[in-house]
């Protein structure tokens, strides 16, 4: 288990906990995770060595005082709500522009699974045009009927191998996409849980 996973896990456990005392809980055991992390533990024996979770959460019922409550005040809080509203032109720029790098990131990805499907279904109909496209040459002369097919056949032999780099690299940009989505949204989450808008 790493340590998303189980701060995920942990989070569905305390589902019918008020919503001040989840993130307090979650803030702890992440801070607990990367302390452990730090001290030399690699991230699957940093959770294990915390135990498992149905303990964690039966020491704690027991130990509540232990975790402590840091509340913001509300003079604090209009404060940083009266920072987001002035700052939004700034922050929210830069957060358009972050969208903005993450979307063409994903359409240059994309572009070449484009690019060799293009080449695939041209190289296919060029194909079936070329074939069909011979018969009447036959008539007019032998050596343009089988030239005409000649060609046509090096066009299929390249649609075949534009459908085959499609397949493939499709597969290759798939995962690394999800690769790539999953670390956005891990890193999202990492900073508004810093800010404290989730926990």
């Amino acid at each position: 288990m790493n340590k998303q996973q189980f701060m995920e896990n942990l989070k569905i456990k305390l589902k019918d906990e008020s919503y001040e005392y989840v993130c307090q809980v979650m803030e702890y055991y992440d801070e607990m995770i990367s302390d452990l992390i730090e001290d030399g533990k690699s991230e699957q024996e940093a959770i294990e060595s915390l135990g498992d979770i149905n303990d964690i959460l039966s020491q704690m019922k027991g130990e509540e005082e232990n975790i402590v409550i840091k509340k913001q005040s509300k003079k604090n809080m209009a404060f940083i709500s009266l920072l987001l509203v002035l700052g939004f032109p700034l922050w929210g720029s830069l957060l358009a522009t972050a969208f903005l790098c993450v979307l063409c990131a994903y359409i240059i990805l994309w572009c070449i699974p484009i690019m060799t499907i293009a080449v695939g279904m041209a190289g296919v109909v060029c194909f079936i045009v070329g074939i069909f496209g011979s018969f009447p040459l036959f008539f007019t002369s032998l050596s343009l009927g089988l030239t005409q097919l000649g060609v046509s056949a090096i066009y299929g032999a390249f649609g075949i191998i534009g459908l085959i780099l499609t397949y493939l690299v499709s597969r290759k940009i798939l995962a690394y996409s999800q690769t790539m989505t999953s670390y956005i949204k891990n890193r999202s989450y990492q900073l508004l849980r810093k800010v404290g808008v989730v926990c």
